[in-house]
């Protein structure tokens, strides 16, 4: 068996599964056809499928991206985007669950999957996980033009304020579920301290990407003073900051040195 292309040198099983979900909005050949040399991809792994419909019908669907909370979020990302897709006659739904992959090969298949489609009359993609749209050239070059895994390229982590204490900030992300890991929600940390507290959650982003589990109860240190963060791991997959289980940490009080990440 080969090597895997793009492998997780950290994989350990977590025992949850990996979910994928992608919307592809244009308008499409009746015979269209992927040339899977070219595009990296193959037959989708089992648990995946990918379903042709029109545009309209769709529409009709309560999870329809392209309106209610998310399409309102997509509006202020592109709106001119989110008009050309929602004029778009037809759409593919990318969609399903794995087991905790040992490695992202059937990820890598599924990005050249979505790449033959926006070579072929694909105008937006959209990626609910994430909260994001793209336009067809920009999908190309973020993951298709190089044949690299960049952990930043799916997963978003966010800063705004603490909804417990408007004074301080919550760093969080969006998108681990793509790799059966649970997202992160760091709580209460100080506005001078915010880009640390994102630089810790790339770091565990990177860390659970490449395959490698975080504990219920691990223990960040906080420099040479005694302070931690302790991760909690939420499980509610219903919580729609998420839509994923999460590990909540709590920056403590008073402010704390700046993160150890080595």
């Amino acid at each position: 068996m080969s090597a895997p292309h793009w492998p997780r040198s950290r994989w350990q099983d977590g025992g949850a599964q990996a979910f994928w979900l992608w919307f592809v909005f244009g308008d499409f050949a009746p015979d269209l056809r992927i040339d899977a040399q070219r595009y990296r991809t193959g037959t989708p792994p089992a648990g995946v499928e990918a379903v042709r419909y029109r545009n309209a019908a769709l529409a009709q669907w309560p999870g329809y991206p392209l309106a209610g909370s998310l399409g309102a979020i997509l509006a202020e990302d592109d709106p001119s985007l989110l008009d050309a897709a929602r004029q778009a006659g037809e759409c593919w739904l990318l969609r399903g669950s794995v087991p905790d992959p040992a490695d992202l090969d059937g990820l890598r298949g599924l990005i050249g999957t979505i790449a033959a489609l926006c070579d072929q009359g694909g105008v937006a993609v959209v990626d609910p996980q994430m909260l994001s749209l793209f336009g067809a050239a920009q999908w190309q070059q973020r993951y298709f033009a190089r044949d690299a895994f960049q952990a930043r390229d799916h997963v978003l982590i966010l800063a705004d304020a603490d909804p417990d204490d408007a004074t301080r900030m919550r760093v969080h992300t969006r998108g681990l579920r793509k790799f059966a890991r649970p997202d992160l929600d760091i709580r209460n940390v100080p506005a001078a301290l915010v880009n640390h507290a994102g630089e810790l959650a790339q770091g565990f982003v990177e860390f659970q990407c490449d395959g490698g589990v975080i504990a219920d109860g691990h223990v960040v240190e906080l420099g040479d003073d005694g302070a931690q963060l302790v991760a909690r791991l939420a499980p509610d997959m219903a919580d729609a900051d998420f839509n994923n289980r999460h590990l909540t940490l709590r920056w403590p009080d008073p402010a704390a040195s700046a993160p150890r990440l080595g």
